[in-house]
């Protein structure tokens, strides 16, 4: 290597600490509003470092950011528990890159490296940081009491009658939005890598249309069948393994399908409406309940075919009318 190429990528690495520096002592300033976005970026940016020089130069600016953020972030547990996965997530990805996998095999290495980080920062880290998951979970069931309180209704015998132990079910729902937080950090980083790598003309790994993602019949069918293990929770012994595992396939079956049924929302406002209601539908999804459950609806028949195929019937004919 020159010693123009040297001084670049040692000038790079060096701009990219003080830029993830500044944001943190800033993020301190204002309270720390701004960690999980700093936590965020960070890994976009080793990947970017690593596309562009090497995994080896990768891996030291990732030491210097550990480094930059337990000092800088004065031991904020967010820091502690984040920055390591994160920076590992951006390190096997990056090494993904290096490697010329393909972009499903890219996501699904991201995804799966930041859940693993946050089961076993549930089950390890937090604890030793003072935070036990039991401490978490009583307070997600105050919080319940009380906006049962405030709704009128007491949820807690409403679950008791259909069988279920609030208990239980707070640390299974807890388990699973874990994992699904984990997927989302995952995917965010994903997109924005791609994205970020191709703006600055780094590396094109193409681009992912969600037309081209096609539903699975089959996998519709299964989550439609999970909804309804519901319905036997009550005859099933409290705590035991079928127990649990019927909840949690509930749950993810409920993910499934809305998010088939929010696939089917974006394009019908993009095929249908041509506009953009997608993203207004998902946010109002999120105070209404009654819209959830239009969702898990549109998704299963969506994901089983007929919306699908009603989708494709109207875009086939404006591509007919516009010829």
């Amino acid at each position: 290597m020159n010693h123009y190429n040297k001084t670049k990528k040692l000038t790079q690495g060096a701009m990219m600490l003080a830029i993830v520096g500044a944001m943190i002592l800033i993020d301190r300033m204002i309270a720390y509003m701004f960690t999980e976005l700093i936590v965020l970026l960070m890994p976009v940016v080793i990947i970017m470092y690593s596309t562009m020089h090497s995994l080896k130069d990768g891996v030291l600016l990732s030491v210097g950011m550990m480094i930059i953020s337990f000092i800088l972030g004065s031991l904020n547990y967010t820091y502690l528990i984040y920055v390591p996965v994160s920076i590992v997530t951006a390190l096997i990805y990056s090494y993904g890159i290096r490697r010329n996998f393909d972009k499903r095999t890219l996501l699904f290495m991201g995804i799966a490296t930041y859940v693993v980080g946050e089961l076993i920062a549930t089950f390890t880290i937090y604890p030793l940081l003072g935070i036990p998951l039991a401490q978490q979970l009583e307070e997600y069931k105050v919080a319940f009491n009380e906006m049962s309180s405030f709704a009128g209704m007491n949820y807690g015998e409403v679950l008791a009658a259909a069988g279920l132990d609030l208990s239980n079910l707070l640390f299974l729902i807890y388990i699973v939005s874990t994992i699904m937080m984990g997927a989302m950090e995952g995917l965010l980083i994903h997109l924005l890598s791609v994205f970020l790598l191709k703006r600055f003309k780094i590396r094109d790994l193409g681009n992912t249309s969600l037309w081209d993602i096609r539903p699975n019949p089959i996998l519709a069918y299964l989550a439609m069948l999970g909804l309804f293990l519901l319905y036997f929770i009550k005859y099933l012994q409290p705590d035991s393994f079928l127990y649990n595992a019927a909840i949690i396939l509930s749950i993810l079956s409920a993910v499934v399908l809305m998010y088939y049924g929010y696939l089917f929302v974006m394009l019908f406002g993009v095929v249908v409406l041509h506009k953009n209601i997608g993203t207004f539908f998902i946010l109002l999804s999120f105070f209404v309940p009654f819209l959830l459950m239009m969702l898990i609806v549109f998704g299963f028949l969506y994901g089983s075919g007929p919306l699908r195929n009603y989708l494709e019937l109207k875009l086939h004919q404006q591509q007919t009318q516009a010829k």
